[in-house]
């Protein structure tokens, strides 16, 4: 779907990814979004399907609700169109297609399951739009449930990327099965996520390292200690890698309970935040970065763009 120029809309974006399930209701006209609405629900959609293969019935079900929920919300707030993506848990489940089908059935709404290449896209050029201003290369990394990303480019062109097999919920069920987590446990996981990290595009020249998603989001919201998830504060902090170091060394001591009482971390979080953080303060560590600017801009901020076909990206180069 194409809009005039001139046009003024009210759309509607959800990513679904492994962990969470995100939506934002914006007023678009011409090549700007003005946000209306945002929220996110830890559907734990993904749960279980790295030993399963498959999308768990109650997992489906968590899922179906939210989305239910969010399909209302857009038709109380008189949305035009809805655009929904599906991430890592969809692209591995083997029955995905059993999801998408009940929720087209449910909702009448179609989920396009997206490659790994297109969430780098769409992360990219979320933070693109976003730091128009910035002249130096940009490193996006997307800290997801099931994957993560890593795009490097400069303005709105793309020069490396890659997605691993690196999340908060994948590495949580694989790895850290104790509470609180064993050192053991934590050494086998940090090793791994400094092998698979050894994949990453390094920049030639300095670069600066811009942290997109939930994982992103939530230790921002913990470095300042907020009682609410408050947009403003989160969006463009600078979280410092002695900062986040620290608080995964105050994960690590506590059990899951006990992380929930930790101001600024949403008690849906605190099984998978410490594999999160692990990933996210190791890439900082592979790139030598001090620190990472948070962004609350991440898929469904670059899918409305994309749908306004405002930016027509150059060719990606997968390393």
């Amino acid at each position: 779907m194409k809009f005039s120029p001139t046009s003024r809309k009210r759309l509607a974006s959800i990513d679904i990814g492994t962990n969470t399930i995100l939506l934002l209701i914006a007023e678009v006209e011409g090549e700007k979004i003005k946000p209306l609405f945002e929220t996110e629900t830890v559907a734990r959609l993904g749960e279980g399907v790295q030993k399963s293969g498959i999308l768990a019935k109650e997992a489906m079900n968590r899922g179906i609700e939210t989305l239910s929920q969010y399909w209302e919300r857009c038709r109380a707030m008189k949305v035009q169109n809805i655009f929904a993506v599906g991430t890592n848990a969809l692209r591995e489940a083997k029955n995905s297609a059993e999801f998408l089908r009940l929720i087209k059935e449910k909702l009448n709404l179609s989920i396009e399951v997206i490659s790994g290449e297109e969430e780098a896209r769409l992360s990219y050029l979320a933070v693109s739009k976003d730091l128009m201003e910035v002249n130096e290369p940009i490193l996006v990394v997307d800290v997801g449930g099931g994957s993560t990303e890593f795009i490097l480019g400069r303005g709105n062109q793309i020069n490396q990327w890659i997605s691993l097999p690196l999340g908060s919920v994948r590495f949580t069920e694989q790895y850290l099965h104790s509470d609180p987590v064993q050192e053991e446990e934590w050494n086998t996981m940090e090793n791994r996520i400094r092998e698979l990290l050894a994949k990453i595009p390094h920049s030639q020249e300095p670069s600066s390292m811009v942290a997109v998603g939930g994982t992103a989001t939530t230790l921002a919201s913990v470095e300042q200690g907020l009682e609410e998830f408050i947009p403003q504060k989160i969006h463009h902090f600078v979280l410092r890698r002695e900062g986040l170091k620290n608080q995964l060394l105050l994960y690590r001591s506590r059990t899951i309970e006990e992380r929930k009482k930790i101001p600024g971390l949403p008690a849906a979080r605190a099984d998978v935040i410490l594999a999160g953080g692990a990933i996210l303060y190791l890439a900082m560590e592979e790139l030598n970065s001090p620190s990472a600017l948070i962004s609350c801009h991440g898929v469904r901020y670059g899918l409305l763009y994309k749908k306004l076909t405002l930016w027509k990206p150059t060719a990606l180069r997968q390393e």
